[in-house]
């Protein structure tokens, strides 16, 4: 039987994951601009939520496939320990079991034994393509690997890095000295990204910054007066590397009133809490928990302010350049982020919003009373929504991907 070969696959640990919809959203525009498009998802596969159903079809498992089935720790193990038997029958398999004994060395045992599990399961695949788009650097690593043994069948490799793989110091610690030596073109989100990989020994010639961006038809702009007293708004899992802590701070400490909101769960909830319920100003801080996107963007549509204080974490993890700061601008909302990793490329101080140090709860209270104070904000929300749709369209970004892999 022939097999049909594919534009392009997309190789993810799991899909679709309802927080990485850039994945998604990327694999659909494809899908709509006409490409033979497959997903190559490492886990097991479902649509309970009917996202795939909506984008392939009722035959959807024709166009999204898993790699590893849904097994149990023990058959896991056992599959693993075949795919490594089985590395005696690749020819080009110095470099995949070098990468395994690499990670058993580090303590990586279920890294290790993933590798080989995929080995054991990827040979019965019939997937070939022109290329492939791996989301996240240490995906990269692996599928590299899988490609030079001929295990996956894909010509040219894409590897799109967004933050977390690339920041982490145990990631850095697992993968880093891989990513200098990956073969294919490197795709960072941000210049911010592009610089790290060259550092860590990527060839220049072979990087291309293509940044995530927003549908912005999606995105009705409003330019208008700000409210009193100012309505201010986070979307974001409360995690150390948001900052939220510092937002809060500079709302409760501010002389002037305001009204804050956050929307997101998250492991530090509580804590955050906490911290609003000791303060006699805790009437200005209002937690809503995670919520549906269209409470969000009802939220949106009355906000005078985005407020994302990003940090760097203890781990050494780092934002991206977000996509919520990014539909904010789209919106006419105006922003207040900080000086952190790819959001000057998006956020430009005093232009298309506001940016202020990390983990400085005194400049973000000053800026939002500059805020407050000034007569005229129009030019800076213009700015932004220009800004996206010029840097940030998601559909002029497809056009751009779609240029990069019909070159190869």
């Amino acid at each position: 039987m022939k097999i049909e070969q594919k534009d392009v696959v997309f190789y993810v640990r799991n899909f679709p994951v309802l927080s990485e919809t850039f994945v998604f959203n990327q694999v659909k525009s494809l899908v709509n601009a006409g490409l033979k498009v497959e997903v190559l998802s490492v886990n097991p596969v479902n649509d309970d939520n009917g996202m795939l159903t909506k984008l392939f079809g009722e035959h959807w498992n024709n166009n999204v496939k898993s790699i590893l089935p849904k097994t149990s720790k023990l058959f896991f193990n056992f599959y693993s320990i075949l795919g490594l038997f089985s590395c005696i029958f690749i020819k080009k398999r110095s470099n995949l079991v070098k990468l395994y004994f690499d990670l058993i060395s580090k303590g990586q045992f279920f890294w290790a034994k993933d590798l080989m599990a995929q080995v054991w399961f990827a040979r019965r695949l019939d997937t070939v393509a022109q290329c492939c788009v791996s989301h996240f650097g240490n995906n990269g690593v692996i599928l590299d690997q899988l490609r030079t043994a001929n295990i996956i069948k894909v010509k040219n490799l894409f590897t799109i890095f967004h933050g977390y793989e690339i920041s982490r110091y145990d990631q850095l610690h697992i993968w880093g000295k891989y990513y200098g030596s990956l073969k294919g073109s490197y795709l960072p989100i941000s210049k911010h990204w592009k610089e790290k990989l060259i550092e860590l020994g990527a060839c220049e010639k072979n990087i291309r910054v293509l940044h995530m961006g927003v549908d912005i038809e999606k995105f009705n702009f409003e330019d208008k007066r700000l409210s009193t007293p100012l309505r201010i708004l986070s979307v974001a899992r409360a995690t150390e590397k948001k900052g939220l802590r510092y937002a809060i701070e500079a709302v409760l400490n501010n002389e002037n009133e305001s009204h804050y909101r956050i929307i997101g769960g998250g492991t530090l909830l509580e804590e955050l809490k906490q911290q609003v319920t000791e303060h006699p100003h805790k009437h200005r801080v209002e937690f809503l928990g995670a919520q549906p996107s269209d409470v969000v963007a009802s939220e949106l549509k009355r906000t005078d302010l985005f407020l994302l204080p990003s940090v760097q974490d203890r781990f050494g993890d780092k934002e991206g350049i977000p996509v919520s700061l990014m539909e904010a601008m789209a919106s006419g909302v105006l922003v207040l982020s900080t000086h952190h990793s790819g959001i000057p490329e998006l956020v430009l101080d005093g232009e298309t919003g506001f940016l202020v140090p990390e983990k400085n709860s005194l400049e973000i209270t000053n800026t939002i009373n500059k805020i407050k104070d000034s007569t005229n904000l129009t030019n800076i929300r213009l700015s932004a929504r220009k800004k996206i749709e010029s840097e940030f369209n998601e559909n002029t970004l497809k056009d751009e991907l779609i240029e990069l892999l019909s070159k190869e």
